[in-house]
Formats: structure tokens, C-alpha cells, sequence
């Protein structure tokens, strides 16, 4: 059940502010776009990883740059709306909840950053993670955990890395619900077996099966704008090439993006962990759950070693622990009577106009870094 508490000083603007805020940061370009790219690879010559979204599109004979950018805004607006179906209680409730909501939901690792995205698979895993959230929440913990194992397979075979990015958001939901005896830990288990065949089969059979050179003349052929064959290149590569070009990607430049990322994102690190501990003390949660759940949602920066695009990672760290902040203090009293005290003795105010205008992550660093670099070289 829903946590409640008595209804008091209703926010009016405050729920509102993720959505404003991601609205403004949901752009992005669409020629040579990696994201885009992915829309033209589909199941014509076999089953391939990451063909989910571009089989989806595959009757669509041609894409325009227009009929492209309406795509994407109707995933992100979906994306936006099923956010607030899930945490309407806790956006809604009353202003210590809604500033709790707005504070973890507008951040720069939240709906801020799947919308700065843009077109990256990011936002179709996301989507996907939203809809088990919400079965996790307004179904029975079985029925829940049993609808939520297709959904899972759909984001692997959207993108494999939904296996580290989000997927432990699922795990860890439902590792409470077995230690509170609301599931049954046969049910944890073969959830995450499923899930882990499932990723191994894609793996295996979801190699390319014709040249990137085919894949890039057919996607050519069915739009106006320019597609990036770079994801059709790393898809074929070996596992050695894929890490060459890695660190030729790991360029001078993007280490000190890095550095001035991390930097402006410090004092966020230091919230959203602070938020993360306090919600697990409350939910009266044993020590080596916290600390198995807390390393559950670092798992995703292993894919530092796969890829450079490292602020996609931290940003799904951060999504997962936000969103489980959200999903204890909307389940369990302790949890949201411990946050309503929280908000309404720091200065969240303050907090929350920090978060924003350290603007939202993209895929490697965050857009106050980029701006700050940019000015910086151009002197």
C-alpha cells in the first residue's frame, strides 16, 4: 500500500518544475545522430541487438527529418507522462513530497537528462523501466514481478546495456519486497535467470548478419538526413576493436570534461547519496542490503570500460537511485514521514535551483561543463 499522511499546504507550480525543466532540455540534433541511427536497423536480415526500436519503424518505407523529430518528441512526452503516473502520489501529495519529487526528478541525471539525450536508446529503456515501475506499484508483488519480465526482455533487445543501466532498478525493488515478505525469493531468482538468459541469447544470436556498408545503404535509402554508421561499425566489431576505439574516444578533451563534470556535479553526488542512505535507514533496511542495493545502482559504470560515454552512465546510476527514493517514500511511511522532515528543514530551495542550473547530463559531461569548455577554448 500507498504510504499516507494528512494533505497540507498543496503546491501549485513546484510539481510541475521536472517538466518544465526537461522540457527545455529535450533537443538535440537529427542528422548523424548515433540515436537516430538505430531507427533505420531492424529485423530484415535476422534478429539483431538494439533492432527493437528501428523494427517498430520498419513499415514506415521513409522518415523524413520532420516525421524523425515527431518520433522522438512522442517517445519523450510518453517517457514525461508516465513519470508522473507513476510518482503522481508523491508529486501531488503535499509540499514536503512535492519538493522531494522535484528536487530528485529535475536534477541533472533525471527527466532533464533522458530529454538532452535525445534519441539515444536511453530514452526507449527508460520509458520501458517506467511501466515496470509502475506494475511494481499497482500490481500484486507476483502478478508484478511476472508482467515485468517481458518488459525487461523488450529493453534488452532495445539495448543490451538496459541489463546494467536499469534493470538493477528492478532487482532492487524486488529484493525488498522478498525481505519484507511480500515475494517470494524463488521469484527474485528466476526473475533474474530469465533476464540473464535473455541477455546472453541476444548476444549471441544478435549479431549483425550482413556487412555495416548494407545497413547504412538501406538506412540511406529511407531517410533525408545524414545516419552515423558508427553503431553499425562498433555492432560488428570485436570485442578488441570495440576497445581500441575506446580509447581513441577517451581523447584529452574528454577527460577534462570529466573533471568539470564532476565538479559541478559534486554537491549532487553528495545529495542524492545522503537522500539514497536516510531513505534506506528509515525503510529499516539491514546493512548488507544497503550496501548490495547501493552497489545494484553503480553497476552501470562498468560501461565506462565499454564506452566513453560516461555521464550516460552516471546518469543511469542516478536515475535508478532516484526513482527507488521515490518508490520507498511512496510505499512505505517511515520512509516518506523521514523525507517530509528532511524537506522541511533544509534548504531545499536553494538545493533545488542548483540542480537546475547545473543543467541536465548528456552523454559525456554535463551542459554547464560543455558550455564552460566551449567558452574556454574559444578565448
Amino acid at each position: 500500500m500507498e504510504a499516507t499522511q494528512p494533505v497540507s499546504r498543496r503546491p501549485s507550480l513546484l510539481p510541475w518544475t521536472p517538466l518544465i525543466v526537461a522540457a527545455f532540455a529535450s533537443y538535440g540534433p537529427v542528422g548523424w545522430n548515433y540515436g537516430f541511427a538505430l531507427y533505420f536497423l531492424n529485423y530484415n536480415h535476422g534478429f539483431v541487438k538494439r533492432g527493437f526500436v528501428g523494427e517498430l519503424f520498419s513499415p514506415f518505407a521513409y522518415l523524413t527529418r520532420g516525421q524523425l523529430l515527431l518520433a522522438e518528441y512522442l517517445f519523450l512526452a510518453a517517457a514525461y507522462l508516465l513519470c508522473y503516473v507513476v510518482f503522481r502520489p508523491t508529486l501531488f501529495r503535499n509540499r514536503e513530497t512535492s519538493m522531494l519529487a522535484a528536487l530528485l526528478l529535475s536534477a541533472p541525471a533525471a527527466l532533464p537528462h533522458i530529454g538532452y539525450l535525445f534519441a539515444q536508446p536511453d530514452v526507449t529503456m527508460f520509458l520501458l523501466l517506467l511501466l515496470s515501475l509502475w506494475m511494481l506499484l499497482r500490481m500484486p508483488p507476483l502478478t508484478a514481478a511476472c508482467a515485468t519480465v517481458p518488459l525487461c526482455i523488450i529493453g534488452l533487445c532495445a539495448h543490451e546495456a538496459f541489463s546494467l543501466m536499469f534493470y538493477p532498478l528492478v532487482v532492487a525493488i524486488l529484493l525488498e519486497q522478498c525481505r519484507t515478505r511480500r515475494l517470494p525469493w524463488i521469484a527474485l531468482i528466476a526473475h533474474v535467470a530469465i533476464i540473464g538468459a535473455a541477455f546472453l541469447a541476444i548476444l549471441h544470436f544478435g549479431k549483425l548478419k550482413v556487412s555495416p556498408d548494407t545497413i547504412l545503404q538501406e538506412a540511406l535509402a529511407r531517410t533525408n538526413v545524414g545516419v552515423q554508421r558508427q553503431v553499425y561499425d562498433v555492432m560488428a566489431s570485436s570485442f578488441a576493436e570495440q576497445r581500441a576505439l575506446v580509447r581513441r574516444l577517451y581523447t584529452s578533451g574528454i577527460w577534462w570534461l570529466l573533471a568539470l563534470t564532476l565538479s559541478i556535479a559534486a554537491p549532487y553526488f553528495f545529495l542524492l547519496g545522503k537522500l539514497l542512505r536516510r531513505s534506506m535507514r528509515a525503510a529499516a533496511m539491514p546493512s548488507w542490503q544497503q550496501a548490495f542495493t547501493s552497489l545494484l545502482f553503480l553497476s552501470p559504470l562498468v560501461l565506462c570500460y565499454l564506452g566513453h560515454d560516461f555521464t550516460r552512465w552516471i546518469g543511469a546510476a542516478f536515475i535508478s537511485a532516484s526513482l527507488f527514493i521515490l518508490v520507498l517514500a511512496q510505499t512505505n511511511t517511515m520512509v516518506s514521514n523521514t523525507l517530509s522532515q528532511w524537506t522541511s528543514s533544509e534548504n531545499t530551495t536553494a538545493w533545488l535551483a542548483y540542480l537546475i542550473a547545473a543543467g541536465p547530463m548528456g552523454a559525456t559531461g554535463i551542459r554547464s561543463a560543455e558550455i564552460f569548455l566551449r567558452a574556454f577554448q574559444g578565448n
